[in-house]
């Protein structure tokens, strides 16, 4: 990428493990320069200028100010044709959006990662929105509500990425009927509550790891010895309980990308999840199941003809991993970067 300035503005959600989340792409960028909002204001003024801002437009914070005059310095400083990403359009973008007006080689876009439904609930003042010159979609259900809302030509669907270095499968290492649900964002824990007693009720030999925030522990409101609840897990211990599972079992209410889905494929699991939002064109064309939102018959039936189907497990799961390398970062950087250079010209 000779020749542009590729100006990125860091968000690092904080339940995500090291290894994951999208704040991963810079990893994997051409020389990016990151903006991550050092404290060049004092934090009393910082906080003070974030509380005078329409939180309705996003969310803008102490650390948002700090990003922005950062990026202002440097955008002021260079005479490059260059990209601002915004990594979370969810957050941080405001007023450094002005000096478009004023330097037409620098392009600004944002990726977001909420459904449409949140988007609409949770920002419901767009003018900061509307001046970006192009976005990046992490799910393919966001692509032509993106375009409407915000009225930006240059919409374009590009997976989130998954560490398929890190997040790799050991089949020797696979226990027998143990199901694994992980994560507490968007998760539909009444179905969960609602099956999980049935499935393990059935077989006898089931087993249910939740790997969740400890703050989340209360959704779960299953009795049974057979389930094991785990919070604060640490990378290596993460991706053990997704190399030990027999597969991955996730309702959702909604979902554009999951970072959970992505680690389990790369892992080498079957994902039993529910057929909304991104979810279809991630797992299109692989032998996982996607079962319809309040289907809870479904759910069950599934869950219980894979428990009793190891070898099924194991061959569904190489083809997950085939799938994964699709969404390995380096392929999804790629399409990035050319993406960058779309909007430049």
């Amino acid at each position: 990428m000779t020749n542009l300035n590729q100006l990125i503005v860091h968000h690092r959600s904080s339940h995500h493990a090291r290894y994951s989340g999208y704040a991963r792409l810079i990893d994997f960028l051409d020389e990016p320069q990151i903006i991550q909002g050092k404290n060049i204001l004092p934090y009393r003024l910082a906080k003070g200028i974030s509380q005078l801002s329409n939180q309705q437009a996003g969310l803008y914070d102490s650390k948002s100010v700090q990003k922005e005059v950062e990026l202002y310095r440097l955008l002021r400083n260079t005479k490059t044709p260059g990209i601002v990403h915004y990594l979370n359009g969810e957050r941080d973008v405001r007023y450094v959006l002005n000096y478009k007006k004023a330097s037409r080689s620098t392009k600004f876009c944002a990726s977001f990662h909420k459904p449409p439904e949140i988007l609409k609930a949770t920002v419901k003042n767009i003018r900061y929105l509307k001046q970006l010159d192009a976005a990046i979609c992490v799910g393919a259900n966001q692509v032509d509500f993106i375009k409407k809302w915000l009225g930006i030509d240059q919409v374009k669907y590009i997976p989130h990425g998954v560490d398929t270095t890190f997040f790799k499968p050991l089949i020797h290492k696979r226990s027998a009927k143990k199901m694994l649900f992980v994560g507490q964002h968007l998760r539909d824990f009444e179905m969960l509550n609602r099956t999980i007693p049935e499935i393990l009720a059935k077989d006898a030999s089931a087993s249910l790891d939740v790997v969740l925030k400890k703050e989340f522990q209360a959704k779960v409101q299953l009795t049974s010895d057979r389930v094991r609840i785990h919070t604060g897990v640490d990378d290596e211990t993460l991706k053990r309980f997704y190399q030990e599972a027999s597969f991955l079992y996730l309702p959702l209410i909604d979902a554009t990308a999951c970072n959970s889905i992505l680690e389990a494929l790369a892992c080498g699991l079957p994902i039993v999840t529910s057929a909304v939002g991104g979810n279809m064109a991630y797992l299109s064309g692989s032998e996982n199941f996607l079962i319809p939102a309040n289907d809870e018959e479904q759910f069950i039936a599934t869950a219980l003809s894979l428990l009793a189907q190891p070898d099924l497990c194991l061959k569904i799961g190489q083809s997950s991993r085939e799938l994964s390398i699709r969404y390995d970062w380096n392929n999804v950087a790629k399409a990035v970067e050319v993406f960058y250079q779309e909007v430049l010209t």
